[in-house]
């Protein structure tokens, strides 16, 4: 996802008024786990940009402040000034935060899937998650033949 260039600007709401962009739609859990993999339920969160691009903007915004000024202080220091990067850092502290509940909730999740899947316990699921660096369904690949391996290493 690139960054776009002007700020979306979606409908407001009381419960999630920081989050400009929909969400990821995941399929549901009876589905296949190979289709949910390949559909990026399990992948890392857009949140961690989104939250990127909401300090891009601030610094964009302030720059358009500083050089629109027309006061004796220093434009950091006034309260509009003040104001903005407050709204902004606000803005990207929620996203950041809901970022790493997404992430951990996913992992989890890919985590008990896998077992569910290879008949495993989430311990040896979670053990080559450790070790493993690939992508997830290179993961999903690699857990058909190792599984066993992995449990007899843990388990003996």
């Amino acid at each position: 996802m690139r960054k776009p260039k002007s700020k979306p600007r979606g409908g407001r709401s009381k419960f999630n008024w920081w989050r400009r962009f929909r969400t990821h739609k995941t399929l549901p859990a009876k589905a296949p786990l190979l289709d949910r993999i390949r559909n990026g339920d399990f992948e890392y969160s857009e949140m961690f940009k989104q939250a990127e691009w909401e300090l891009d903007w601030m610094e964009d915004e302030c720059n358009e402040f500083k050089k629109n000024y027309k006061g004796w202080e220093d434009p950091e220091t006034d309260t509009r000034y003040m104001d903005i990067v407050k709204r902004y850092r606000k803005r990207y502290n929620k996203l950041y935060e809901d970022a790493m509940k997404q992430e951990e909730a996913r992992l989890l999740l890919l985590r008990d899937s896998l077992a569910k899947y290879y008949y495993t316990e989430p311990e040896v699921i979670a053990h080559i998650m450790e070790t493993f660096e690939g992508g997830t369904e290179a993961l999903y690949n690699f857990c058909r033949g190792n599984v066993a391996k992995v449990e007899k290493i843990l388990y003996s």
